[in-house]
């Protein structure tokens, strides 16, 4: 074989392996979180639970870790997960909202909920909020219409309602996770 064809070889190679990565990166973080189930596994909490001085979300079993943002409206969203206006905080009880891009960052990252349809009933998470933790276990999961702002409405146990766009990739429906504060 001639040193024009190996080279051909090669460099064929190398851009279908490119195009193996390039595809299959983005599902990357859903790879993963399949393999650590099989195994029994979920993800390293390992430094997820120091206090901080910002306000964080952290969801262990999907490896997030993703600060907590103000603001009027959805342009926040870039900085992390937006406590949408009107709804309450988690010192005060009732139904504190937190929206956060599916997709936003290159995988694997801790600061989207590209994993949040993989929560089930049972599962734990938790926030820092002004240097305190509240601890919360999901009791729902739907999928909803962006028109439906019933998610918004307070409540009268202490909660927290996880929203973001469903399938993934797509922004027909939403992914609504809904979880309550245990003592």
């Amino acid at each position: 074989m001639t040193i024009k064809k190996r080279v051909l070889i090669i460099g064929l190679a190398v851009i279908v392996l490119a195009a193996i990565v390039f595809v299959v990166y983005p599902f990357f973080p859903l790879l993963k979180y399949q393999f650590l189930s099989l195994i029994g596994k979920t993800f390293d909490e390992e430094g997820l639970s120091s206090i901080s001085e910002t306000n964080i979300l952290i969801i262990p079993k999907i490896n997030v870790k993703i600060e907590i943002v103000e603001g009027e409206d959805e342009s926040v969203l870039s900085k992390g997960a937006w406590r949408m206006p009107q709804t309450s905080t988690p010192n005060k009880g009732g139904n504190t909202v937190l929206s956060a891009h599916r997709w936003k960052y290159q995988p694997p990252s801790e600061k989207t909920f590209y994993l949040l349809d993989k929560l089930e009933t049972g599962d734990s998470f938790y926030v820092i909020w002004e240097k305190k933790k509240y601890n919360y276990k999901v009791v729902s999961t739907s999928i909803v219409l962006p028109t439906d702002l019933s998610v918004l409405n307070p409540t009268t146990t202490p909660s927290i309602t996880l929203l973001t766009c469903h399938p993934l990739f797509s922004t027909t429906k939403r992914l609504i996770v809904r979880g309550e504060l245990i003592q």
